[in-house]
């Protein structure tokens, strides 16, 4: 099987505090995970190292080695650099100075010739987030994809951005907060250019940092989008027109449908407080199917509720009337207090509707180790038909577009794998 080549360590390394010297962990790691999720501003990776004294020159005469926590002591951030390769020569590069750091080390010892160190390495960004310094303490008028710009930047980041812009101009006051979950506040609020749907998704992978319109990340046009195919472990020929095959699934699908009837995914109703008119205001904003043209569904068809259900509220949300009125240098407040930057009636309900779609219907699978893919990346999957027929087809209800919404690399001496969790808000195949 394919799966069975390992992933290469082209390098990982360890920088001491101390020296700034390098220590290699090449020969004597056992265990590796790489992850990515669309729910996490950093990447994790953790280690397994076999930790056999031989990772250093011993500097007391002896001539031999010691360890790697008797060479460089791992005791607090140390930079850790990685470049890895799978079986297709594609490369995850993070072997900058300012790509990764030490996040935790747990180390256990066996004999004075062995021990055991698990090592869980982030983004460098993770430490820089909660640094004082770094705080989000301004007044931030513009795009919401401008505004997290103005986030990664306090970051000093220097890796990519890819975002796509938002329709208009709003205003957050910083209130000292983290730059990430200033990130996170402003794609609660931010609508796409050309789709009336708000929602979108904060994230880091190999490749950069992302800022996402929901409905954008499930459109196909101009994409290249991988195929994998599920045959059982009995045929290990590779279908063609499909990149892989599907070597395991645990298909769950879970519609609690009282649950999300009771969250007001279907219809709820916003109180909102007007704090200029002094009065409240009681309006039902009922649910918009994607399919009636303000979104964008990775399937054919959403879930459908009864007629008796359908159009009734049964959740309420209590919010000030704010539109994200402007206070815009050179122009009155009279000009700029009438000119919303987004309407709170639909954004609010929106998002939180949006964000439980498209997380409706979860799959874990399993592929060979394939280091192009990343969090966030639509794939095409084909799983076979549930039936009693001669000749097995492909599943016209499950099969078809999937976003990746986590992701995990495992590798180890003797083989690799990827594990995809996969989501997508709607049934049939595009």
């Amino acid at each position: 099987m394919l799966g069975n080549k390992p992933l290469k360590h082209k390098k990982l390394e360890v920088i001491s505090n101390e020296t700034s010297e390098p220590v290699s962990l090449e020969a004597g790691v056992p265990v590796l995970e790489y992850r990515e999720s669309v729910l996490s501003p950093f990447i994790t990776i953790d280690l397994s190292i076999i930790d056999t004294g031989t990772a250093s020159p011993s500097n007391d005469g002896s001539r031999g080695t010691v360890g790697i926590l008797e060479s460089i002591k791992l005791q607090s951030d140390e930079k850790f650099k990685l470049i890895l390769e799978d079986q297709f020569k594609n490369r995850i590069d993070l072997s900058k100075d300012t790509d990764l750091k030490i996040g935790k080390t747990t180390y256990a010892q066996t004999s004075n010739r062995q021990s055991t160190v698990a090592i869980r390495v982030v983004s460098k960004e993770a430490y820089d987030n909660l640094l004082i310094e770094n705080r989000m303490t301004d007044s931030y008028l513009g795009k919401g994809d401008a505004i997290v710009r103005k986030a990664l930047d306090n970051l000093k980041t220097e890796k990519d951005f890819f975002a796509d812009t938002t329709l208009n101009e709003i205003q957050f006051n910083g209130k000292n907060r983290y730059p990430f979950e200033l990130c996170l506040n402003v794609q609660k609020v931010s609508v796409p250019e050309g789709i009336d749907s708000a929602g979108f998704l904060f994230w880091e992978t190999s490749k950069g940092y992302h800022f996402r319109s929901l409905d954008k990340m499930f459109e196909t046009t101009g994409k290249t989008i991988k195929k994998f195919v599920e045959t059982g472990f009995g045929d290990q020929s590779i279908t063609p027109g499909y990149n892989g095959k599907i070597l395991k699934s645990n298909f769950l699908r879970i519609n609690d449908s009282l649950k999300q009837f009771e969250e007001g995914a279907y219809n709820s109703e916003l109180d909102l407080f007007d704090i200029l008119g002094g009065q409240r205001k009681f309006q039902v904003i009922p649910r918009t199917s994607p399919t009636e043209g303000n979104g964008v569904i990775a399937g054919t068809s959403l879930p459908v509720l009864s007629k008796d259900n359908r159009d009734k509220p049964t959740a309420k949300f209590h919010t000030i009337k704010d539109d994200g009125q402007k206070i815009d240098p050179g122009r009155s407040l009279v000009d700029t207090i009438l000119e919303p930057s987004f309407d709170v009636e639909k954004t609010k309900l929106q998002s939180q509707q949006n964000y439980r779609q498209k997380f409706g219907t979860s799959l874990n699978i399993v592929i060979d180790a394939d280091l192009s893919l990343s969090a966030g990346d639509l794939i095409f999957c084909k799983f076979p038909q549930t039936a009693q027929k001669p000749t097995v087809t492909g599943s016209t209800k499950d099969s078809g577009i999937y976003m990746i919404a986590d992701l995990c690399h495992y590798s180890t001496p003797t083989q690799a794998f990827t594990g995809l969790n996969l989501v997508r808000d709607s049934y049939g195949v595009k």
